[in-house]
Parts: structure tokens; C-alpha cells; sequence
């Protein structure tokens, strides 16, 4: 049978998009069930593992800024057992959630949160639009909402709590429409890679929509919280 080159880079393309789709849903699955263990049946376990959370973040934050300078340098494995590390460690960490906010309040956000990710998903592939443009909003968009964070962190602004809650939920709802148009076409560039190259840039772009869901996720759960 008879493949003209187009064709090729098509199944190359849509083979990249699966693989990091695949591990973007595995990481959230592993935080969510992990989250859902140690509240409902091991919080001795939870309790044991809390006093490390602040070790754990840093661990955390270690593992993302690796998979995101250092790609070239690692395994295809070591980038694969990395990501699962940290989908553990963030299900570690939020799975105290469960102690502030009531259930029903944690699966509306869920469900919300997927059904605007899928929407956006849809949106950032079919558009004809090259988001690319937008960058800089969402770089500055991310800067404010950290800065935001650490203002009420200390602070406690009634108000600004609410301004960077929907600042968040707007930022990630358009950071996800950005970073599947930026790996669509990054799709088509990696359609000749080698696939230890390819294996490793699916892993990143996946954590790149993990995060992008999960902060979605957490800014709607203080939306919908009703806290306990």
C-alpha cells in the first residue's frame, strides 16, 4: 500500500497527540486516586505523610523544573518515572481537600473543570488561529496571579481572594486552548524525531496540560467550596 509523505506526518502527529493525552489522564488519575486512598481509607498514612508536605513540595517543584530544562539530559524513563513521582506527590498534598471542602462541592469543580478543558481542547485544536500570539498574556497573566498569591497569602485580602480566583479560572481556561494549539503544531514539527525524542516531549507537554487542569480544577473549587 502506497503512503504519500503527508499521510506520515499525520499518523506522526496524531500518535504524539495520543501519547500525551494518555500520560496527561494517567497523571491526573494517579493524583486523584491517590488523593482519594489516603482520605477515605489511610488517613494514618496521610497524617504520617503531612508533616513532610513542605519537603514534598520542593521535591515537587524539583521534579517540574527537571522534565522542563534538563529533558534533553534524561531517559525517556527517568522523564516517565518522574511525571508519575510527581502526579503521587500532588495527590499526596491535595488529598487534605477533602478536610475543607465537602465532597459534592470537590466533584462539581472536577466536573466543571473537565468539561471546560474538553471544550477548550476542541477549540485550541480546530482553530485556524495561531495562539501563539497570546503568549505574553498568559506569561504576565501568571506572574500577577503568584504575585496575587503571595499578597493574600500574608494578608488575607477578602476581595483580591476573589479577583485572583476568577483571574486563575480565566488564565488556565485560556492556557489550555494555548498549549494544545502549541502542541498540535509541535506535533508536526516531531513527526521525524527519534522516539526517545518524541517519548520525552509527550511527557513534558503532558505536564504541561496536568498542570493546566489541576490549577483550573482548584480555582473552581473555591467557586464551588463550601467549606466544612
Amino acid at each position: 500500500m502506497y503512503y504519500n509523505m503527508n499521510d506520515i506526518d499525520v499518523r506522526s502527529s496524531n500518535n504524539f497527540l495520543r501519547k500525551v493525552f494518555l500520560y496527561m489522564v494517567l497523571g491526573v488519575a494517579i493524583s486523584f486516586g491517590t488523593g482519594i486512598y489516603l482520605y477515605k481509607y489511610n488517613q494514618e498514612l496521610l497524617f504520617s505523610l503531612a508533616r513532610y508536605f513542605n519537603i514534598l513540595g520542593i521535591v515537587g517543584v524539583g521534579m517540574v523544573l527537571g522534565l522542563n530544562f534538563f529533558l534533553e539530559k534524561i531517559s525517556a524513563g527517568m522523564a516517565r518515572i518522574m511525571f508519575v513521582l510527581y502526579s503521587l506527590i500532588i495527590g499526596t498534598i491535595f488529598s487534605t481537600v477533602g478536610f475543607a471542602y465537602s465532597p459534592l462541592a470537590i466533584l462539581y469543580a472536577f466536573g466543571t473543570a473537565l468539561i471546560i478543558f474538553v471544550v477548550m481542547t476542541i477549540y485550541g485544536f480546530m482553530t485556524k488561529e495561531d495562539l501563539s500570539s497570546y503568549r505574553t498574556f498568559f506569561i504576565v497573566g501568571l506572574i500577577s496571579l503568584i504575585i496575587m498569591g503571595f499578597i493574600n497569602m500574608y494578608l488575607g485580602v477578602g476581595p483580591l481572594y476573589w479577583i485572583e480566583t476568577i483571574a486563575g479560572i480565566v488564565i488556565f481556561t485560556g492556557l489550555t486552548a494555548y498549549d494544545i494549539n502549541r502542541i498540535k503544531w509541535e506535533s508536526y514539527q516531531l513527526a521525524d524525531g527519534d522516539n526517545e525524542t518524541v517519548e520525552k516531549m509527550g511527557i513534558r507537554e503532558a505536564l504541561e496540560l496536568y498542570l493546566d487542569f489541576i490549577n483550573l480544577f482548584l480555582y473552581l473549587l473555591r467557586i464551588f467550596g463550601r467549606r466544612k
